[in-house]
């Protein structure tokens, strides 16, 4: 679990630092700037436009998104190969979740909040995946989920993302 967390972290690290690089004759956003503080400018729009997208490889399944207040949940996840309809059995699903719709938090941390707020879901075979949830209030939650196939590098997460919505009463 640290192991794919700090592999995250330094794959999002290197991204960020080439972003940086690519940017800073247009504009006077620096590193810093951009991991430590709640100005995430370019940082914003470039998660705004993974949100958009549909995951490239893969294909994701949720059930379990009805939820109650104060009582852990179980959300299982299957993963399927978007080629073959088959089960991914060896990915590495990572996920953030937070309350409310998506991003909507994204002004209030920086992109090291959000890296340490991320979780490992458990592998339980034939591509399923699961994620434990005590939601502490009623209403709506996001699962930002990333997908990192078997043999794929970190930075495929990026290319395999979905928001899944969940309703805590």
């Amino acid at each position: 679990m640290k192991k794919i967390i700090f592999g995250v972290l330094s794959a999002l690290g290197i991204f960020v630092t080439a972003s940086a690089f690519a940017s800073m004759s247009s504009d006077t956003t620096n590193m810093y700037s951009m991991m430590g503080s709640n100005n995430m400018g370019s940082m914003t729009a470039m998660c705004q436009t993974m949100m958009n997208s549909v995951p490239e490889d893969v294909i994701i399944k949720a059930t379990g998104q009805v939820v109650k207040v104060g009582k852990e949940s179980k959300i299982t996840l299957l993963v399927l190969d978007k080629k073959t309809n088959k089960p991914l059995a060896n990915a590495d699903v990572v996920l953030h979740i937070e309350e409310g719709a998506p991003m909507a938090s994204m002004n209030k941390m920086t992109m090291m909040d959000m890296m340490e707020r991320m979780s490992k879901a458990e592998n339980i075979g034939s591509g399923k995946y699961l994620v434990k949830f005590t939601p502490t209030d009623k209403g709506y939650y996001t699962m930002h989920t990333h997908v990192i196939p078997a043999g794929k590098s970190m930075m495929s997460m990026m290319n395999n993302h979905m928001d899944i919505g969940i309703i805590a009463k």
